[in-house]
């Protein structure tokens, strides 16, 4: 019994803390991959804008359009135009090379995002992302998303008035290869 504890002991101490990385095992190949928006946090119009990010419902994931295209490390920096569902199309983006394995996607911006409410008439906003995604598996991916909107204009004066200047839409993402 007494050479238990000493093992126990150094065994603990071995132990790999896979919360900031891939684990060790995990060998990143790029591909396809579906993506769903979990939950988005409106942090300007008080829930009014999430209906875009999450039309499924606010508890439900809903899934983006098309597949995205996530790029093997070596491919890093990778950039192109990615679809997600509309209005968001045609989004240029630059994925890079994140901490411990993660990829990252900083300052994309979509220009005119139609709001897409009778409300709002024919109002549009630009919208800035930044992401962050982390490979849980080789087949799944986790991440957020900031969006930050500004620019509100439309010809019939329907936009809505922001509630401060920092607009910004939190989104928790998953995504599992095609």
């Amino acid at each position: 019994m007494r050479w238990l504890l000493p093992f126990l002991m150094a065994c603990n101490g071995s132990e790999k803390d896979t919360a900031s990385g891939p684990p060790d095992a995990l060998v990143w190949r790029g591909g396809n991959f579906d993506f769903s928006t979990v939950s988005a946090d409106d942090g300007c119009l008080g829930g009014a804008l999430g209906v875009l990010f999450t039309p499924e419902g606010r508890d439900e994931p809903s899934p983006f359009e098309y597949p995205i295209y996530l790029p093997d490390t070596e491919e890093l920096p990778y950039s192109a135009n990615i679809d997600l569902r509309d209005p968001f199309i045609e989004m240029p983006v630059t994925i890079e090379d994140g901490s411990d394995g993660d990829l990252q996607m900083r300052g994309a911006v979509m220009e005119e995002v139609a709001l897409g409410s009778a409300s709002y008439g024919d109002c549009v906003v630009t919208m800035t992302v930044d992401a962050d995604l982390h490979p849980v598996t080789d087949d799944e991916v986790e991440g957020t998303a900031q969006i930050a909107i500004s620019d509100p204009r439309g010809e019939d004066d329907r936009c809505p008035v922001f509630t401060s200047e920092d607009c910004t839409v939190r989104l928790e993402l998953t995504a599992v290869r095609r």
